[in-house]
């Protein structure tokens, strides 16, 4: 007997889908997610339609695994407590950004805050030459004592080291990494020259931070995950997701959490994709709309569209240009946070705002009747009678 089993993991329920690879049968369940751990949900769920279907853990050969773990924690600013360590003088690159309005005749617009504060960020004197030579060597003293600062005065749970040129040579930020890691051994540390080695600071640098911003969580998570699949009897093997609609092993989701940014969404539009083959409808528009984030995208040509670059939490008005920027292979979409559980309420200018908060599993919607007394999307669908 073989089966294997998708889970797909929202910040409100998490999807469970089980197939039998003799015949293609499929059996699915669903249940709230667990914010306080994901990993709960998962285990019971996998526990539950297994014992619902009659199958032992045993005959499972494979768990793939899809997730908005990441985007929600981007999104709500939910990830680790998050620092820098940047060549000296470049330090406000990331409040600099591209110095460029996304709508010049907009005067109330406005850009994210960046995942790492301006006091979160320590610089230090090593520098190299755009063609990789060095000219002024990295003082590993220096680096101790920048990284110690952030970590006793800022309480930093993850670190992300982002030197200039270092796409050339990575020599200084590999450096800087073993003396973060000697110094100070559970820190998690992320070097752009690793994450994304390419030219334009900026952009390797919002990229670096994100997946340091969310490496503890992701870490956290799978390591319960697979603590808590070894311990009922999985022996097989264990996939997660990326952002490209393709699969990477927990040892690598763990090193590069930014992956996994639209990790659920990409299976999402895979499936539209694999619907419309099977319609014969080669052109259509995707929309996955979960409790946290609703996200589009387009299949053409039976395919759906892949980018290197996405922008994420972008806050006015869904502009291009208004979110963080991030270098990830990725299907093409676009995310807004607003899914069913998100939170409106009355902004600054005195217009309904959708999001990004939501109320999530716990306490969810109003009309779940568990606590919670915010209104959501969900809740106007039910007073508006879309809903049973």
């Amino acid at each position: 007997m073989s089966y294997r089993i998708g889970v797909d993991i929202g910040g409100t329920f998490t999807d469970f889908a089980l197939i039998d690879d003799r015949d293609g049968a499929i059996a699915i369940y669903k249940q709230l997610t667990t914010p306080e751990d994901p990993s709960i949900a998962v285990l019971e769920g996998i526990g539950t339609i297994l014992s619902r279907e009659g199958v032992g853990i045993g005959d499972v050969n494979a768990v793939i695994h899809g997730s908005t773990l990441v985007t929600n924690a981007v999104i709500e600013r939910r990830g680790a407590r998050t620092g820098m360590l940047v060549t000296r003088g470049f330090g406000d690159v990331l409040d600099i950004a591209n110095e460029r309005r996304y709508d010049i005749y907009d005067l109330r617009s406005r850009f994210p805050e960046p995942l790492v504060p301006r006091a979160a960020r320590a610089e230090v004197g090593a520098r190299l030459r755009d063609d990789g030579l060095e000219v002024t060597p990295l003082d590993a003293a220096e680096v101790e004592a920048g990284i110690r600062g952030l970590v006793e005065r800022q309480k930093i749970e993850a670190l992300a080291i982002c030197f200039l040129h270092s796409y050339a040579n990575p020599a200084h930020e590999e450096a800087a990494r073993d003396v973060a890691r000697r110094a100070f051994p559970g820190l998690y540390v992320s070097t752009s020259a690793d994450v994304f080695p390419f030219i334009r600071e900026y952009e390797r640098w919002t990229t670096t931070v994100a997946n340091a911003f969310s490496q503890p969580l992701v870490d956290r998570y799978l390591g319960n995950l697979e603590g808590g699949l070894a311990a009922a009897g999985f022996r097989g093997t264990f996939y997660v997701m990326t952002s490209s609609g393709g699969v990477v092993g927990a040892a690598t989701a763990r090193r590069y959490p930014v992956r996994m940014l639209e990790s659920g969404p990409a299976a999402g539009v895979l499936m539209t994709a694999f619907h419309g083959r099977a319609l014969g409808v080669a052109n259509l528009l995707s929309f996955d709309m979960g409790g946290t984030t609703a996200k589009g995208a387009i299949v053409r040509g039976g395919k759906p569209h892949k980018s290197y670059e996405l922008e994420v939490a972008r806050v006015h008005e869904f502009k291009p240009g208004s979110g963080l920027p991030v270098k990830v292979p990725v299907i093409d979409m676009i995310e807004i946070g607003a899914g069913g559980g998100s939170i409106a309420e009355v902004d600054d200018r005195g217009l309904i705002r959708v999001g990004p908060r939501s109320a999530g599993a716990r306490p969810g919607p109003a009309c779940y009747g568990r606590g919670g007394t915010r209104p959501t999307v969900t809740d106007a669908n039910l007073v508006l009678g879309y809903y049973d």
